[in-house]
């Protein structure tokens, strides 16, 4: 996170990843959102990007968090509770890794519609792959 408060990424990760997060950040307005939701987009425990209900540190606390806890095992979606300090409720993460070892991450309070966040999910999907992020698909190994 830089010093002027935005959300950008440091440079050199810039530069490695390919990835512009101010055009991510534009891209990820463009979806409404509800007023407990985030969005972020990660690389490992980095968020280059996020939106939302979060605080600067908390989104960054949840990008440390699933990187911390993610197991690729082929994944397309996972399903996680959180608890974050000075917060009462957790939040519930839903997780969808991207191509370039980056991850789209929604999160809302832990009793949100899991149907309604699946929906989100699939437009900030849709908006992502504009900007040629897309999501990772697992190979299929024989058996």
């Amino acid at each position: 996170m830089s010093q002027n408060g935005d959300n950008s990424a440091d440079s050199a990760t810039i530069a490695q990843s390919n990835v512009d997060p101010e055009v991510i950040r534009r891209l990820l307005h463009g979806i409404p959102l509800g007023a407990t939701q985030t969005v972020i987009v990660a690389r490992g425990p980095q968020a280059l990007a996020y939106r939302g209900a979060l605080k600067p540190v908390e989104a960054a606390d949840v990008a440390i968090y699933v990187n911390n806890h993610w197991r690729d095992n082929g994944q397309t979606l996972r399903i996680q509770f959180m608890r974050m300090p000075l917060l009462t409720a957790g939040r519930l993460l839903l997780t969808y890794p991207l191509r370039g070892e980056m991850r789209l991450i929604v999160v809302d309070h832990d009793d949100a519609s899991l149907e309604q966040l699946h929906g989100l999910s699939g437009q900030l999907l849709g908006v992502l792959a504009v900007a040629g992020i897309t999501r990772s698909i697992p190979e299929h190994k024989s058996l």
